[in-house]
């Protein structure tokens, strides 16, 4: 399999990374799991994906899409960092090492542009992808609930830098701990307020 990677252009078009999206995520949809990306329109996409670079996995031998990812170089309070996301990997092409490919570009685009940490995401009931992050050297740290999804995600990182403290796994591992139980506590997976979390709205009020 004579797999390249790079960086879209215009001969690439955005229905083609949706129906690349769509395929992938099926398996998903599947399992009860509505990822945000399983029904992107093409605009939204497009538009999503304004201050990202989109790398793509071509099947050179055949001249197919076999995947994309998507990374975000962010500058703020905390510094300079990588958000990876939107790793799309066409079903046929799954579980053959294109997603370590990709991986390892974000990581080289994030070192590039002097990112200190990269920060990814997936549904804390996708175990193929928990474990795929976890092979990958990320470490989760907290849990979340988005509007947009229907269950838990599970928020990792990665550190570039040596960190005193993040770089500490015991330390990213209480961390997740805490924020699990307070997530479940305040949030349903929906992001929508438990009877706690309104009672905890209602007294900050």
């Amino acid at each position: 399999m004579n797999i390249e990677i790079r960086q879209k252009d215009e001969n690439t078009s955005w229905e083609e990374l949706v129906n690349l999206f769509h395929e992938s995520f099926q398996e998903r949809l599947d399992q009860g799991l509505h990822f945000t990306c399983s029904d992107f329109t093409p605009e939204d996409l497009e538009r999503r994906s304004a201050n990202n670079v989109i790398l793509l996995a071509i099947d050179k031998d055949n001249d197919i899409l076999a995947g994309a990812a998507f990374v975000e170089i962010v500058h703020d309070k905390k510094g300079t960092w990588g958000y990876l996301s939107n790793m799309a990997i066409k079903p046929d092409y799954k579980r053959c090492g294109i997603g370590s490919k990709l991986e390892d570009v974000r990581i080289e685009i994030a070192n590039a542009n002097g990112c200190s940490y990269v920060i990814s995401d997936t549904a804390m009931g996708a175990k193929s992808s928990v474990n795929w992050h976890r092979k990958n050297g990320f470490v989760p740290f907290t849990l979340h609930s988005f509007q947009s999804t229907n269950y838990y995600s599970v928020i990792f990182r990665k550190q570039l830098q040596k960190h005193w403290l993040w770089s500490n796994k015991f330390f990213c591992h209480i961390h997740f701990l805490l924020s699990s139980v307070m997530c479940r506590l305040y949030r349903h997976k929906d992001a929508s307020l438990t009877t706690l979390g309104k009672v905890i709205n209602k007294l900050r009020n």
